[in-house]
C-alpha cells in the first residue's frame, strides 16, 4: 500500500480531472488523503479529506467575494494579483500538509509545491498536469510586448515567494514543476510543445462527464445527426458574461444548417428568444455529447479542449485570460482547429472560423490523429502504477 497525499485547489476544473485518479488509487488499495477547499469536502468518495485554512481557501462561484482585493481588477493587473495570491497561500497550505507519505500529487497552482521540491528529504512529488505545461519563450506576433510585460506580471509573485519561504526560492516560482519528479500531463504529445528534458508523462485527459452526473435535457432527441452539431461553451468559471463568446457564437450560427448546443455553466444568457437551431442547458455530459459533435467552440479551458480532442472533435478557441491564451496557441499550433488569443471576436469572425472547421477536412483529420494518440496512451491502471512506483 502506498500513502498518497493529493493537493488540489478548490475549483471544478482542477477537482474534475483529479477525482478519477483518486478513485483509481483507492480502488487499487492505496491510502489517499486529499487537501482541498470546503466546497469540495464531499467530492472524493472514501478518501480522507483535509480542508485548507480559510486564508488559503476560496469559492470559485464568487471569486471577488471570497478573495479580498480581487474585485475591480482586469487583464494583466488581475493576472498579476492572482499569481501573487497563489504564492501568498504557501504558509497556510503547508500548515495542513502531513508529509509522512510516499508520494504527493500536487496541483501546479498549489504553490506549496514550490516549497516541497526545494527540500532535500521529501516524498516523491508528481504534478497534476491539467494546465498547459510551462510555455517556451514567447514567439510570433506580439511576443516583444509579452517579453516586456512578463517581468511586470511575475515580479510581485516572485517577491512574495521569497517572503513566504523566508529565502530566495532559487527558481522562478512558476517553474517549480520542472523540479518535480514528474508531470502527469493530461493530454497527448501532439498537443504540447516539444521541450527537451521536461519531466512529462502524457496520460491523456482523465475527466469523466457522464449522464449520471449531468442528466440529459428534454430536447436530447434533437441530436439525431440530421444536422452537424456545434457545441459552444465558456467553461465552468469564466461564464459571468456570456456575451464574450456564447452569445456571439449563437448569433454567428443563426440560420446556419447546424444545431447549436450551448452550455451556460451557471451563467445567464441575455433575455430574448433564441434562434430555432439553438439548444441550451446549464451542464451536459461530455461523454455523451462530444462524440456527436462536428465542432466545439470554446474559451480555451485545457480540460474541455482535451476532452474534445479525445473524441476527435476540431475546435474554435477564443481566449486570453488565465491559461487560455496558451491553450488557443496550442490549438493553432497542433492543427486541431483555429485558436485566437483574444477575449472575444465578433459574430462575423466566428461564423467564418466555424465554417472553416466544418468545411475543411484537415481540421477534423488532425483532431482524429490526436484522438488516436490519446487512445494509445497509458491506461488508468498504468497511471496508478506510475504514481505508486
Amino acid at each position: 500500500m502506498t500513502r498518497v497525499l493529493v493537493c488540489v485547489q478548490p475549483a471544478r476544473g482542477h477537482v474534475g480531472p483529479t477525482k478519477p485518479l483518486v478513485e483509481a488509487l483507492l480502488a487499487a488499495g492505496h491510502d489517499v488523503t486529499v487537501v482541498t477547499g470546503a466546497r469540495y469536502r464531499e467530492a472524493f468518495g472514501n478518501a480522507t479529506v483535509k480542508l485548507l485554512p480559510p486564508e488559503a481557501d476560496f469559492d470559485e462561484t464568487d471569486l471577488d467575494g471570497s478573495i479580498p482585493g480581487r474585485a475591480g481588477r482586469k487583464g494583466l493587473k488581475l493576472a498579476r494579483f492572482e499569481l501573487t495570491n497563489f504564492v501568498r497561500a504557501i504558509p497556510a497550505q503547508l500548515s495542513v500538509l502531513d508529509l509522512d507519505v510516499d508520494v504527493v500529487l500536487c496541483d501546479p497552482l498549489f504553490m506549496a509545491g514550490l516549497a516541497l521540491v526545494r527540500r532535500e528529504h521529501r516524498p516523491r512529488v508528481l504534478v497534476l498536469g491539467f494546465l498547459p505545461f510551462m510555455p517556451p519563450v514567447p514567439s510570433g506576433p506580439g511576443s516583444a510586448i509579452l517579453k516586456v510585460l512578463a517581468p511586470w506580471v511575475l515580479r510581485p509573485a516572485q517577491k512574495q515567494a521569497r517572503t513566504a519561504l523566508g529565502e530566495d526560492p532559487g527558481m522562478l516560482f512558476a517553474d517549480w514543476p520542472l523540479h518535480s519528479d514528474g508531470v502527469l500531463q493530461m493530454t497527448c504529445p501532439g498537443f504540447e510543445y516539444p521541450r527537451a528534458n521536461a519531466p512529462l508523462h502524457f496520460i491523456g485527459p482523465t475527466t469523466v462527464s457522464a449522464a449520471a452526473e449531468h442528466p440529459l435535457p428534454p430536447w436530447w432527441a434533437d441530436l439525431d445527426g440530421s444536422r452537424p452539431i456545434v457545441h459552444v461553451t465558456q467553461g465552468t468559471v469564466a461564464n459571468d458574461d456570456l456575451g464574450r463568446l456564447v452569445e456571439p457564437a449563437i448569433a454567428a450560427l443563426a440560420g446556419e444548417d447546424v444545431l447549436v448546443v450551448a452550455t451556460t455553466c451557471g451563467g445567464r444568457l441575455s433575455p430574448g428568444p433564441l434562434p430555432d437551431n439553438v439548444r441550451v442547458a446549464d451542464f451536459l455530459p461530455y461523454d455523451e455529447l462530444l462524440p456527436r459533435c462536428a465542432a466545439v467552440v470554446s474559451n480555451g479551458g485545457y480540460g474541455g479542449v482535451n476532452q474534445a480532442l479525445r473524441y476527435g472533435v476540431p475546435l474554435v478557441v477564443v481566449g486570453a485570460s488565465e491559461d487560455k491564451r496558451e491553450v488557443a496557441a496550442r490549438v493553432r499550433w497542433s492543427g486541431a482547429g483555429i485558436g485566437r488569443t483574444r477575449a472575444s471576436v465578433p459574430p462575423k469572425t466566428l461564423r467564418r472560423d466555424i465554417r472553416a472547421i466544418l468545411d475543411e477536412p484537415r481540421y477534423r483529420a488532425r483532431a482524429k490523429e490526436l484522438a488516436a494518440e490519446i487512445a494509445a496512451g497509458p491506461s488508468m491502471d498504468d497511471v496508478v502504477k506510475l504514481i505508486t512506483a
